[in-house]
């Protein structure tokens, strides 16, 4: 009985190291699954490093687009209303209210020998009409060009 009790305890030893060691093939194929998965974790880590890369930039360009913007806006902005206050200037000297018109034909009239001092003023005010006439069409053309700007920019922005 002594034998068959030491047959049978050799067996179940088999059996157990058969069960918790595993054999050196078994753990061959088990390695190069990891390495494998390490691999691909390692291609999909750079990939996302590129990503966030990629969007750092973008991110960074989106940010220099919109100060730029802002300051095309601001610019346009005081540009707009110094061509508006120009507009104004050059409409109050180019219409004449009547009663100084009538004012000046009657001093006109009346009084030939003050047309010396009166000729120069019209001449003043013509002056003063061709060169506020020659500003609003210089910071027309620069409001324009700013409009033209920020066309450009926010073609730029809708790009690729």
């Amino acid at each position: 009985m002594s034998f068959v009790k030491g047959l049978t305890l050799a067996f179940l030893l088999c059996l157990v190291a058969l069960c918790f060691i595993p054999p050196t093939a078994t753990l061959a194929q088990n390695n190069k699954p990891a390495e494998s998965v390490q691999g691909d974790r390692d291609q999909t880590l750079k990939q996302l490093l590129v990503e966030v890369h990629e969007l750092r930039i973008a991110v960074q360009r989106a940010t220099v687009n919109n100060n730029r913007f802002q300051m095309l806006i601001e610019r346009t902005r005081v540009e707009q209303t110094h061509v508006e206050s120009l507009r104004r200037e050059l409409e109050g000297v180019r219409s004449t209210d009547p009663n100084p018109h009538a004012d000046l034909e009657a001093r006109i009239k009346t009084m030939k020998a003050d047309f010396a001092r009166i000729a120069p003023e019209e001449e003043r005010l013509r002056n003063r009409e061709a060169a506020l006439d020659s500003e609003f069409q210089a910071t027309q053309a620069k409001l324009n060009e700013l409009n033209s700007q920020m066309d450009a920019l926010t073609n730029e922005t809708k790009g690729p």
